[in-house]
């Protein structure tokens, strides 16, 4: 035999070095998990934002480009003279159809119009008395509701037009 020492580590020394490598890839895994279902959460919660917000924009662009804001039974409709937008407001989502057609996945559970600060709230067979100027949407946004309200300044013109008996 050779009495030549070969340096090697314990048994216990080798137990010792599992024991902390597997309480640390223990705590990787389980911070691991957390933050990917942090991430998950978050990024679910931007998307519905995103939706809100595209909503948003869209709705106050519409009023703004509008000649005619008019209720209908299940929505709205935006008429100008090169386009016509067309909103259908259901309790779980909203339908926009201009061209091509967007749906939103917001709840929207409360919707009120309005034509100077008279609500409307039938509608009539003359499409001019289903004008609005006023929209106050309540969409709720994880179980919170997020008040919206759109208000559209016709022209004198435009009001004047809708008179027959107005005096120019």
């Amino acid at each position: 035999m050779s009495k030549h020492r070969i340096s090697a580590f314990t048994i216990m020394e080798v137990t010792v070095a599992m024991l902390i490598a597997s309480i640390a890839i223990g705590i990787t895994y389980t911070v691991y998990t957390i933050v990917s279902r942090s991430y998950a959460i978050y990024k679910v919660k931007n998307n519905n934002m995103a939706v809100l917000i595209r909503l948003d924009e869209l709705l106050k662009n519409d009023f703004e480009h509008a000649a005619i804001i008019s209720k209908t039974q299940n929505g709205l409709v935006f008429k100008s003279p090169d386009k016509l937008v067309i909103y259908e407001i259901e309790p779980d989502f909203i339908i926009r159809t201009s061209g091509i057609t967007d749906t939103f996945k917001v709840k929207a559970p409360e919707i009120n119009t309005a034509f100077e600060n008279t609500p409307i709230t039938e509608i009539n067979a003359e499409e001019e008395q289903n004008r609005i100027d006023e929209l106050q949407l309540i969409i709720l946004f994880d179980t919170k509701k997020i008040p919206y309200h759109y208000y559209k300044l016709y022209s004198s013109v435009n009001l004047i037009q809708r008179n027959t008996n107005a005096v120019n």
